[in-house]
């Protein structure tokens, strides 16, 4: 499968921009408000982050926050500079997965005690780096670093890390359906195999992940068959068949009725 994508569309959950970067030993950083909230992860050295007057001290393996709208300075130890990479992000989701993480202004600390949030850092710099722009296999990636962090908190999250990837692949759905896209494909831009992403939508949501593509397309198939604007070969491709005898044949199957049957109602 080959689409062209608007990353924008994803209002759940959104990466700005990221970046690494190996800090000579007298560059400090004065960080103007941004719309939008910051990760940084730090690779290697030391540094001090500076926020709401309130001094830090960092070390690699840690993990600071900057919280959108707030001013900030960070800069590196003198005998041992820092290498940080870094995430901007925000979404629809993102107060409640950081009230989950309970990490705000006055709690910006988090420690990569089992080191597994450095290679989620590596994958979204990397890519921007790569290609010079932001895609939603970064998308997929903050979302498994979130998963990562709340697991860390022993389960205590009413945010669990299967709920995460379950919405990733139900927003991939809801955008693409109109795409030639099938499990595999969904599977892969959650980052999760096939058989282990229909597992956990069965307990999610009580159906595959088939099951709830073709949903979608049903639902949208009806919709748009009720404005009476489009024939039934048209709406078929709207919704992603490309043979209008299957369409009909899966929305009969799913209605009891023929797509003709609701035009014009």
């Amino acid at each position: 499968m080959k689409t062209s994508l608007d990353i924008n569309k994803y209002s759940a959950l959104h990466v700005y921009e990221s970046g690494r970067e190996e800090c000579v030993k007298n560059k400090a950083i004065s960080l103007t408000k941004k719309r939008y909230h910051l990760f940084h992860y730090v690779i290697s050295g030391r540094g001090t982050l500076i926020l709401m007057n309130k001094e830090y001290k960092l070390e690699k393996g840690m993990v600071f926050f900057i919280p959108r709208e707030t001013d900030a300075i960070y800069f590196p130890d003198h005998d041992n500079p820092w290498t940080y990479e870094w995430i901007g992000f925000d979404g629809e989701e993102i107060d409640e997965l950081l009230s989950s993480l309970e990490i705000d202004v006055m709690n910006p600390i988090i420690i990569d005690r089992n080191k597994k949030y450095r290679k989620h850092f590596d994958e979204i710099a990397s890519r921007e780096i790569n290609s010079g722009a932001i895609d939603l296999y970064m998308v997929g990636s903050l979302y498994q670093l979130f998963g990562e962090m709340l697991n860390d908190l022993g389960g205590e999250s009413n945010v669990s890390h299967s709920k995460i990837t379950v919405k990733l692949a139900k927003d991939f759905i809801e955008n693409n359906y109109q795409f030639d896209i099938n499990v595999n494909d969904i599977a892969r831009n959650a980052n999760v195999t096939p058989n282990y992403l229909s597992s956990i939508f069965n307990k999610e949501e009580g159906m595959s992940t088939k099951a709830y593509l073709i949903k979608v397309r049903m639902e949208k198939a009806l919709d748009f068959l009720k404005t009476n604007r489009f024939s039934v070969k048209e709406i078929s491709q709207m919704v992603g068949y490309q043979s209008q005898l299957y369409f009909s044949n899966e929305f009969k199957r799913y209605y009891g009725k023929a797509p003709s049957t609701y035009l014009g109602d």
